[in-house]
């Protein structure tokens, strides 16, 4: 069977699974409630696979489930999960994989949709080699670097970082507590913010948006990371760094923080709308 863990408190049980085939700062974040998310497994007392929706992120499958697992969680998926994704704006279901077995083999046992699949490219954060570049978060005239905080919450009056903080965290006093967070203004126009989207003990992930693309091509999207980062190195945090083989900005601007890149790997993704013709024949 599969079954959601309804408490913060049992999502623990999936630890020995994450100790065996990996983890990523997201499923922290889920697992130690700092981040909105869910969990399914199939076995609430000794899972061997689970299922994690690290809401407005991804999802991820882990370990080896059993066979009745593997029934019911395109049927889950469909019949219900999308729905809820969707109606918090989600479009994309977006799928990693951590398990012993072939992802596309495990995959194209778990599903009847056909997934296009594209390259999730991560970073490995250096110390010394970001303190080498000796950067400092620098903005043109005309803009404003601030660290996000209740006032500067105040001053953003279309809610552009209450909205994407909320993505993530639920609450802002949930972010405040734990997360770091930094935006790019003009006057009180928000045009770009930088925040640690997922939170997992000393870990950050990393999320940058620039919400105008005639803001494009002035360093502000690599003042917001360095000032994150800095903050994140001084309270003892290592940052992470993830993203997609085409978001090329990102890519360079990891690199350009002294960020290692690391080997890519498979994501498997569909829009939600294209799935729903399978709903008919499950």
């Amino acid at each position: 069977m599969i079954q959601e863990l309804r408490t913060v408190e049992s999502y623990k049980i999936i630890e020995p699974l994450l100790r065996k085939y990996g983890s990523t700062v997201v499923i922290q974040g889920v697992i130690e409630g700092n981040n909105l998310g869910r969990i399914y497994v199939d076995d609430p007392s000794m899972p061997t696979g689970a299922f994690v929706w690290a809401q407005n992120e991804i999802f991820y499958l882990i370990g080896e489930p059993n066979p009745a697992f593997t029934a019911q969680l395109e049927p889950l998926l469909l019949s219900s999960i999308k729905r809820e994704a969707m109606e918090i704006g989600e479009t994309h279901f977006n799928l990693e994989v951590l398990s012993s077995e072939h992802p596309d083999d495990l995959v194209g046992r778990l599903f009847h949709h056909r997934f296009q699949v594209g390259e999730r490219v991560p970073f490995k954060f250096h110390i010394s080699a970001f303190l080498q570049k000796g950067l400092t978060p620098k903005v043109a005239s005309g803009y404003e670097l601030v660290r996000i905080n209740p006032s500067v919450i105040e001053r953003d009056i279309a809610q552009v970082l209450t909205r994407e903080i909320g993505n993530f965290w639920g609450t802002l006093d949930t972010f405040f507590a734990k997360g770091i967070g930094y935006a790019i203004l003009q006057q009180n126009k928000i045009i770009g913010s930088c925040i640690s989207v997922f939170v997992g003990g000393s870990d950050y992930e990393i999320g940058i948006h620039t919400y105008d693309d005639k803001h494009r091509g002035q360093g502000l999207a690599t003042a917001m990371a360095v000032a994150l980062v800095q903050d994140c190195v001084g309270r003892g945090g290592v940052p992470h760094w993830t993203t997609e083989d085409f978001r090329k900005d990102s890519i360079a601007i990891a690199r350009k923080l002294g960020f290692q890149q690391l080997p890519s790997y498979p994501v498997y993704y569909a829009a939600f709308e294209d799935m729903d013709r399978y709903l008919s024949g499950m």
